[in-house]
C-alpha cells in the first residue's frame, strides 16, 4: 500500500486523501488488489476516522474495500464493531444498503467463525449490538464455528449488559436455552466461570430451563456442586426456580461407557481367576479310584479319580469355597454381558455395580478359604470354632469394597463435571 495512502488513514487526513485520488483515481483500487493485511478503510474503522470513511465511500468502487478482509479474516465491519466506532459502523451498514448487502455483511466470518455481532457481544459494545441487529438479526442467532451461540460468547467475556441487551431484543425461548458443542447453556456457562451476577439474572428470566443437561448428563445444580458453591444464593434461587440435580444413573451411564473395555478386562480376569480355581480347588483331586479295599470290602471313604480331596477331607470349607468360586464365575459372566450388550437402563446399571461388587467379593473369600484350608494345621492358633471370624471377615471386606466403590464412583462421577474446560 502506497505510503501517503497509509499515514492518512492513521491520520484521518481527509484533505490528503482527496489530493491523492485528483493525482490517481485508481489509488484505493490499487491499495485494495495489493494490500496483504488492511487497507484504508481498515485502518480509519480501528481509529475511528468517519470523515475519512465518508471520503473514501464517495469512489465509486469502494464498495469492494469494505467487502476486503485482512489477515485475520476481518472486514472493516468486523473492525468497527470490535473497536465500538459506532459513526463508521454506520456509514459501512449504510454503504452495503446501498449495494443490498448489509444483511450479507453481517453475516460475514472472521478465521475464528465469528461475524460482527460475535465480536462486538465479546468486548461489550451494546450500542454497536443494537444498530447491528437491526442492519441483520440472523447474524444474532448464528453460532461461532466453535458452537457456541453469541450469549455464550458474553458469558465467556464476562460481558453482563451485552447479554442482558440482546435477551431483550431476541426474545426467543430458542435463544436463551441454545447450548454450545458441550451440550452447556449460558446457565451452565455462567456457574462454571461463578459469574454470579450473571447467573442470578439468567435464572430470573422467563424460558430459561433450570433443568437443562450438559453432554455429560449435569444440570446446572449439578455444575454449581463441581465448584463447590453448592450453599450460595444461586443455589437458593436456582432450587426456588425448580432446578433439580441429575439423576445418579445419568452420570453412571457415561461412566460406564467411558470405561466400558477396563470393566470387560477386570471381569475377565475374574472369570478366569474363579473357573482355574473351580478346576483346581486346594490339595489338588484324587488321582485313582478307592472304592473298596484288596478283600473288596467298602473303605469308609470312597472316592473316584478327579474328585476334589477337599471335598472329601473338609466337606463343609469345600461347599464354601465351590460356592464363592461359582457365584464371582456367573457374577463376572454377567457383567462381562451387560457390558457387551450395552444395556444402560437404571436396573442394567444397578445390576452391572452389584454383579461386578459381588464378584470381587466372592473371588476374595474363595481365595480366603483356600488360604485358610492350606494353612498347616500345625502352625494353627485358632481353634475349628472360627466360623464367626471368617463369616465377621468375609461380610468386613464386603462392606469396605463396596464403600471404597461408592467413593471411587462418586469421586469420578464429580470429576467429569470439574475437569473439563467449556467451548465457545
Amino acid at each position: 500500500m502506497d505510503r501517503r495512502l497509509c499515514d492518512a488513514a492513521l491520520e484521518g487526513d481527509v484533505t490528503a486523501i482527496c489530493q491523492l485520488l485528483q493525482d490517481d483515481p485508481l489509488a484505493l483500487a490499487k491499495a485494495a488488489l495489493k494490500c496483504e493485511d488492511k487497507n484504508p478503510l481498515h485502518i480509519a474503522a480501528i481509529l475511528g476516522h468517519v470523515d475519512f470513511v465518508k471520503a473514501i465511500l464517495q469512489v465509486d468502487f469502494a464498495y469492494i474495500m469494505c467487502l476486503a478482509r485482512d489477515q485475520d479474516g476481518r472486514s472493516p465491519l468486523h473492525l468497527a464493531a470490535m473497536y465500538g466506532r459506532l459513526e463508521v459502523l454506520q456509514e459501512l451498514l449504510d454503504a452495503g444498503s446501498q449495494a443490498n448487502s448489509a444483511h450479507s455483511m453481517c453475516l460475514a466470518r472472521d478465521r475464528d467463525g465469528r461475524n460482527p455481532l460475535h465480536l462486538a457481544a465479546m468486548y461489550g459494545r451494546v450500542a454497536v449490538l443494537q444498530v447491528l441487529i437491526r442492519a441483520g438479526l440472523q447474524a444474532a442467532l448464528e453460532k461461532t464455528d466453535g458452537g457456541g451461540t453469541i450469549l455464550h460468547l458474553c458469558v465467556k467475556h464476562n460481558q453482563l449488559e451485552a447479554l442482558k441487551t440482546l435477551v431483550d431484543i431476541v426474545k426467543y425461548p430458542e435463544f436463551v436455552n441454545a447450548k454450545n458443542e458441550d451440550g452447556m447453556t449460558i446457565l451452565h456457562l455462567a456457574i462454571y466461570y461463578e459469574q454470579h451476577e450473571t447467573a442470578k439474572y439468567i435464572v430470573q428470566k422467563n424460558g430459561v430451563d433450570v433443568n437443562a443437561r450438559d453432554a455429560n448428563g449435569k444440570s446446572a445444580l449439578d455444575v454449581l456442586r463441581g465448584v463447590g458453591n453448592i450453599k450460595s444464593e444461586i443455589a437458593r434461587r436456582l432450587k426456588v426456580a425448580g432446578a433439580k440435580t441429575s439423576d445418579f444413573s445419568t452420570g453412571l451411564q457415561d461412566l460406564v461407557r467411558e470405561h466400558r473395555s477396563w470393566i470387560q478386562v477386570a471381569s475377565s480376569i475374574i472369570a478366569t481367576m474363579a473357573f482355574q480355581a473351580a478346576i483346581s480347588p486346594p490339595g489338588g483331586a484324587w488321582q485313582d479310584d478307592l472304592i473298596a479295599d484288596s478283600r473288596g470290602n467298602p473303605v469308609p471313604n470312597p472316592h473316584r479319580a478327579g474328585e476334589a480331596v477337599m471335598a472329601h477331607t473338609h466337606p463343609q470349607r469345600y461347599e464354601l469355597f465351590v460356592f464363592t468360586s461359582i457365584t464371582s464365575f456367573w457374577a463376572a459372566l454377567s457383567t462381562i454381558i451387560i457390558t457387551i450388550c450395552d444395556l444402560t437402563g437404571r436396573l442394567a446399571l444397578f445390576l452391572l455395580s452389584i454383579l461386578l461388587h459381588l464378584a470381587i467379593v466372592t473371588l476374595a473369600a474363595a481365595h480366603f478359604t483356600s488360604i485358610h484350608m492350606l494353612y498347616p494345621k500345625g502352625r494353627k492358633k485358632i481353634k475349628r470354632s472360627t466360623d464367626w471370624t471368617e463369616i465377621i471377615l468375609l461380610y468386613g471386606v464386603w462392606a469396605v469394597s463396596g464403600i471404597l466403590i461408592i467413593a471411587i464412583v462418586h469421586k469420578r462421577l464429580n470429576k467429569k463435571t470439574s475437569g473439563f474446560r467449556p467451548s465457545c
